[in-house]
């Protein structure tokens, strides 16, 4: 199904819902009159102490019914099956905030709540949360731990056509995912479209395999400010796809030496077209496109490296036939290209050993250097 009939079919998607689950006793603090606007209501879920995966997703059936918004209140929640958002419109799923991670089970030492958490306890390898055919979803204030076990904390996924659209979400931290935190589409299936224009605001990507990954050739439209890289040896990586915008980053020191902030693998008529500004790298590189095989045109502006001089590896190696213009950056490692690339570096400086070097010298492997 193409975008305009999906988008005339939005009337009739509103109108489907989950299965309406039994409501669990403690779960429920309020529903939604079926005459109030779509969000007017919510549904409060507090944790039980046991496993919550059952009231969870009874709440998630019932808001979808009813188009209510979903309140998880503090404290930890126990998931030990795969929370499906299936077939929805403007679904919304709050909590209040992501985790403190030294308190003890989202506990602070007062007695204080400090957050939503979300824990896996089901079978390794599993996904936590599911987003199948919904649009517009918005998953706000949450702490998603994988705990080392489950492969995926938030899956985007399209099915019979219908996309998985303009996900939202404000501020969430993924944890301890082995596969990836957050991933758009599924690699053995690169060509599903429509996992795409996503809205990402303080995000934290913390000790999973890859914090954010896109999977499908069509996922383009992303649009992600703050999000902080901690000990993911990938931060954000593209398999397919691109047209993606970053606004403001941190990767801290932290996580093993070859850290990358950003990876790009794809390639062909929705190869990575990606704009990053106002990145803040104190370890790691901040881009690697080695392994595309297109043409990838890359903004980079305000970049502020601040990472060990005589550490710092490449701040971006870039693949064949990339275009790259670098802007207005304070930059300690150099940047490496193929010989067909073409950078263009403008208003920059390039220290080393707290030595200003000429700029010229910042890119190396191909001559085609523009410097202005």
């Amino acid at each position: 199904m193409n975008r305009r009939k999906f988008i005339g079919s939005l009337g009739l998607v509103a109108a489907v819902g989950g299965i309406f689950g039994s409501k669990a006793p403690e779960a429920v603090a309020a529903t939604a009159p079926r005459a109030k606007a779509p969000g007017s209501f919510a549904l409060r879920v507090l944790p039980s102490g046991k496993d919550d995966t059952a009231a969870l997703q009874a709440a998630i059936n019932q808001c979808i019914r009813t188009k209510s918004r979903l309140e998880l209140g503090p404290g930890v929640f126990h998931v030990s099956d795969t929370l499906k958002i299936d077939t929805c419109v403007d679904f919304k799923m709050r909590g209040m905030g992501p985790i403190d991670q030294g308190a003890k089970d989202g506990w602070a030492l007062r007695g204080r709540a400090t957050g939503t958490c979300l824990r896996w306890k089901g079978p390794a390898g599993g996904t936590m949360i599911q987003l199948k055919s919904a649009w517009r979803p918005t998953l706000s204030g949450l702490f998603l731990e994988a705990a080392n076990s489950a492969g995926v904390c938030v899956q985007m996924t399209t099915v019979l056509g219908w996309p998985t659209s303009q996900t939202r979400l404000r501020d969430v931290t993924v944890s301890q995912a082995t596969t990836a935190g957050i991933q758009f589409g599924v690699p053995d299936q690169p060509n599903m479209d429509n996992t795409d224009l996503s809205d990402f605001s303080t995000v934290r990507l913390n000790r999973c395999a890859i914090g954010i990954r896109v999977c499908n050739n069509q996922s383009v439209g992303h649009y992600w400010r703050r999000i902080w890289n901690s000990w993911c040896p990938v931060g954000i990586e593209f398999l397919q796809g691109g047209d993606a915008v970053l606004e403001r980053g941190f990767q801290d020191g932290s996580g093993p030496a070859n850290t990358t902030f950003w990876a790009t693998h794809g390639g062909g008529e929705n190869a990575a077209q990606i704009q990053i500004t106002g990145v803040h790298i104190e370890y790691g590189r901040l881009f690697d496109s080695r392994k595309s095989f297109g043409v990838v045109v890359v903004g980079l502006r305000g970049i502020q490296d601040s990472r060990s001089d005589d550490h710092a590896p490449p701040l971006c190696e870039f693949g064949r036939l990339t275009t790259a213009t670098i802007l207005t950056s304070q930059l300690k490692g150099p940047v490496v290209a193929k010989p067909e690339s073409s950078i263009t570096v403008i208003g920059c400086t390039y220290v080393t050993n707290s030595v200003a070097r000429p700029v010229g010298e910042l890119v190396q492997g191909t001559k085609q250097v523009h410097v202005l």
